[in-house]
């Protein structure tokens, strides 16, 4: 099969609610993504955020809004993220200009998360079984573990968030989340085969070949 017949075959997919597609489609375009996102991020948003934080929450919008997706032919996928990426640069643009003027109202945003955290992630994961670093593609793997962090439950997704991307002790991890240190142990483990699961299903991402 040629690489455009796959591509489709996933679009067609992914209009069915497919997640598995879906998440192949993002490992897919993520190169293309990412560079349409750091395009168009300002000086100020580049100091704040990577591309890797703006997209992780596009991707959570494509996951949960697969429903809305039109298949209207080549291109349409790419086309359909792409357009909510630019909406939600614009909305990130505006609550961080909002916060410069009004810190007494400050809107929570994500923490910025190195590009470099998401890849060291990835070799957590695979610590016991190969390092990802073998991928084809180092971008199209990070796009792989952003689509399929989109897809943990929102507990989970926090856990992976605070532990492994922004750092944070277990200790603090637990007072942020109001848990014992053992719960946020035990939630981490749960996250972690949890993601690992996901990434196995995408393992032509994660390992090449």
């Amino acid at each position: 099969m040629s690489e455009q017949s796959q591509i489709q075959s996933w679009v067609d997919a992914a209009a069915t609610g497919d997640q598995l597609a879906v998440s192949k489609l993002l490992a897919t375009y993520h190169p293309a993504l990412r560079t349409r996102a750091e395009a168009r991020m300002d000086p100020a948003l580049r100091n704040r955020f990577e591309p890797e934080d703006i997209l992780q929450q596009v991707y959570l919008q494509v996951i949960r809004e697969i429903d809305r997706f039109e298949d209207r032919g080549d291109g349409s996928f790419l086309g359909w993220v792409s357009t909510i990426l630019d909406n939600k640069l614009i909305d990130v643009r505006r609550a961080a200009y909002r916060q410069v003027r009004n810190i007494a109202r400050e809107m929570p945003v994500a923490a910025v998360a190195p590009t470099d955290s998401y890849w060291n992630l990835l070799d957590f994961i695979y610590a016991d079984s190969g390092t990802p670093s073998q991928a084809a593609r180092k971008d199209e793997a990070v796009g792989a573990l952003l689509a399929c962090v989109s897809r943990l439950s929102e507990l989970h997704r926090q856990v992976i968030q605070l532990r492994f991307l922004q750092g944070m002790s277990v200790g603090d991890v637990a007072q942020e989340l109001d848990k014992t240190e053992g719960a946020v142990v035990a939630l981490t483990k749960r996250a972690l085969d949890s993601l690992r699961k996901s990434m196995d299903r995408l393992g032509e991402f994660t390992h090449g070949g």
